[in-house]
C-alpha cells in the first residue's frame, strides 16, 4: 500500500466517523475499526520516515555498511 493510498483510506474513515445519517452503534464499531487502522497508518508512516532518513544518510556517505542501512535494504545498496 502506498502513502497515498493510505491517505484515501483514512479520508474514508474520517467520513464515516462523522456521519451523523449513522446509528450510535454503529458510529461506535466503525470508530473502533478506525482506531486500529490510524494505529496501521502511523506505523506505516513511521516505517516510511526511518527509510527516507536512511536513504538520507546513506546517499551522504553516512551509513556505509551500517546496521541500520542493513535492517532497511539487506546492504543491497552497497552490493
Amino acid at each position: 500500500m502506498t502513502l497515498l493510498e493510505l491517505q484515501e483510506i483514512l479520508g474514508q474513515r474520517i467520513k464515516i466517523a462523522v456521519d451523523e445519517n449513522m446509528s450510535l452503534e454503529d458510529r461506535k464499531a466503525e470508530t473502533e475499526l478506525s482506531q486500529t487502522v490510524a494505529s496501521l497508518a502511523k506505523q506505516m508512516i513511521n516505517n516510511a520516515d526511518i527509510v527516507l532518513r536512511t536513504n538520507k544518510l546513506v546517499s551522504e556517505g553516512e551509513l556505509q555498511n551500517s546496521a541500520i542501512e542493513r535492517m532497511i535494504d539487506g546492504g543491497k545498496q552497497n552490493a
